[in-house]
């Protein structure tokens, strides 16, 4: 736990990319060379590395008035962040302490965003190496002046190389959260432990009044903060302090947690939050440009011919993207005109996902809705960023009801019901040509990046025995969601469903059942926690269904004409189903997933 506080800014060792810099200068195509060093790598390394890599460390980059220019970055080379400004139009700059680090940065966004960034070495010196108000944008992700790391510069001299805005982020040292460096894995102390370390201050970390303080410069408006929740290394929010919106969601869940709602509405939030970012503009900046965000809406608004909304929530997803809800200027969210659900693409990559979505929700809602899902309003390129615009369903997401076996219960007949009508080809025996077309090539990925020997021998047999039980079998073909888990659909109180979100994966002609087998899947894991190679192992290895889970299920299958070889096989399968999804949609493979997810 002592490590726990000052969680390096990065995983690596000195000289421990130079191996993977030579495969990359000897003309090795980068995504190889990134899954081989997050193989090679314990897994705390890397998946504390992963953290870093992600874009979704840049999803409050819309929140300032900076839209274009030269950005100057100091921290982390292998940060997201960078690509994301990138993504936005800016023209990035990495100011870093690590040579391997930048020149491992330069073959990755030029790989990923097509971009060539310009670096400068940090050599620890106190005084930038720029000309004053040389860059529109300074960002400084190194954490607080005074870092012990060597990577923070004083805040008076980010601002003198800043014509525009300068932004820091930081931990809050009343921060009552830690992360662990792992995805979702965070550490929260016993109050004599948090005691001890607001009392030393480690790392030069401030309050909010103190980083207020230290972002205050002469010509410069007040500066703004905002949380980003849970913490700066894995946060899925983005909060604002000092106005209302975006605002922190507490759904049915978090309400249970009476501490932590009695603090949330003593307004202790500002100060106990783990992190922050801190903004501070020019005062010219700041009255000839609104952020980033407020143009965007504003463009939306002329382009579906609805009145301006206000954000209302800023998510960071999983998947790299922002999720920016928003709600009618002084209206309720439920209202139509105005609550919109806007993706926004941290990457290529990702801006195509985007893309995917929304075409199939034009293609649902143009067939008289077969299902029920958002109404499409805008897909296209506003102030530098990819994204689409939907209706914002009411209700509640089907997470907040989780564990509840008469919403649950609800949902899933009603999910059996709608996914009947995504049948797109009726039954056809499968021979060897439709295996190939839709098992083999998810085994052939899966075992491609399995990292272990073990795990490829156990899915090649996993392959034959799938193969024996559907060759011949009748099966229809379906569009098919792919990503199906239960925050992606929105229900009633109850549990009815009133749509289906989150397209981005899907497929047009594929394998039925799984997207019901993974909604159930992850719904155990959602009520009981663990991994969802444990709800698989329960629930379809081991038979362990409800029987309501069970005749979802069934009356599925037979209504669309469905071997119940084939469902007994998908079930078997249904890891490769899962890996071969992400492994499609991942910018990169994550090291041994498949076997730490399921054990295989």
């Amino acid at each position: 736990m002592a490590a726990v506080r000052g969680l390096a800014p990065s995983p690596l060792r000195s000289g421990e990319l130079e191996p993977y810099l030579e495969r990359l200068e000897a003309g090795e195509p980068f995504k190889a060379v990134l899954e081989a060093l997050l193989l090679d790598l314990p897994i705390e390394k890397a998946e504390h590395l992963g953290l870093i890599l992600r874009e979704g460390r840049g999803s409050w980059l819309p929140l300032l008035r900076s839209r274009s220019g030269r950005a100057l970055f100091i921290g982390n080379a292998l940060s997201g962040t960078v690509h994301v400004l990138a993504a936005l139009g800016f023209r990035p700059h990495i100011h870093e302490v690590s040579q391997e680090r930048m020149r491992f940065e330069s073959f990755r966004c030029q790989a990923l965003t097509g971009v060539t960034c310009e670096w400068s070495l940090s050599e620890n010196s106190p005084v930038l190496p720029f000309a004053d108000r040389e860059f529109d944008l300074v960002i400084q992700e190194a954490g607080a002046p005074a870092h012990p790391q060597g990577w923070a510069h004083d805040t008076a001299e980010l601002r003198r190389v800043s014509a525009g805005e300068v932004a820091i982020t930081a931990n809050n040292r009343l921060g009552y959260k830690r992360s662990l460096g792992r995805r979702g894995r965070f550490a929260v102390p016993s109050p004599m432990r948090f005691l001890k370390e607001i009392l030393s201050s480690p790392d030069g970390e401030r309050t909010l009044r103190g980083y207020r303080e230290e972002m205050s410069f002469d010509g410069c408006s007040k500066p703004r903060a905002f949380s980003i929740y849970p913490h700066a290394a894995d946060f899925t929010h983005v909060v604002a302090i000092d106005e209302a919106t975006p605002r922190l969601h507490v759904g049915p869940k978090e309400r249970k947690n009476r501490l932590k709602v009695a603090a949330y509405r003593a307004g202790l939030f500002p100060w106990l939050t783990p992190s922050y970012a801190i903004v501070s503009t020019d005062a010219e900046l700041e009255g000839s440009a609104q952020p980033r965000i407020e143009a965007i809406l504003r463009e939306l608004s002329e382009q579906s011919g609805e009145a301006l909304p206000e954000v209302d929530e800023l998510i960071a997803s999983r998947g790299n993207c922002i999720v920016l809800q928003t709600r009618p200027r002084g209206g309720s969210p439920l209202d139509e005109e105005g609550s919109w659900s806007i993706h926004i693409g941290l990457s290529p990559h990702k801006s195509a996902q985007v893309e995917r979505h929304y075409r199939v929700l034009e293609q649902l809602w143009q067939a008289d809705r077969p299902i029920p899902v958002p109404e499409p309003i805008f897909f296209g390129t506003i102030e530098g960023a990819c994204l689409s615009c939907e209706r914002r369903l009411p209700g509640l997401s089907a997470p907040q009801l989780s564990g509840d076996p008469r919403s649950m219960r609800q949902l899933l007949e009603d999910t059996a019901r709608h996914l009947q009508q995504l049948v797109v080809e009726p039954p056809a025996p499968v021979d060897e040509a439709g295996f190939a077309e839709h098992f083999d090539w998810r085994f052939d990925l899966v075992a491609a990046h399995a990292g272990r020997q073990e795990t490829a021998t156990n899915i090649q047999h996993m392959r034959d025995e799938v193969r024996e039980l559907v060759l011949g079998e009748p099966m229809p073909l379906v569009l098919q969601h792919a990503d199906l888990r239960n925050k992606h659909v929105q229900v009633h109180p109850g549990g009815k469903v009133i749509g289906y979100m989150d397209w981005g994966s899907s497929r047009n002609r594929d394998v039925p059942y799984f997207d019901l087998l993974q909604l159930i899947v992850h719904e155990h894991k959602q009520a009981k926690g663990g991994r969802v190679g444990h709800s698989w192992q329960k629930l379809l290895v081991g038979g362990q269904c409800a029987d309501w889970e069970r005749a979802a299920l069934d009356t599925y299958a037979e209504n669309i004409g469905l071997s119940p070889q084939i469902s007994r096989a998908l079930e078997l399968c249904f890891p490769i189903f899962v890996a071969a999804m992400a492994e499609s949609n991942w910018d990169y493979s994550r090291p041994r997933w498949v076997h730490h997810s399921f054990g295989i």
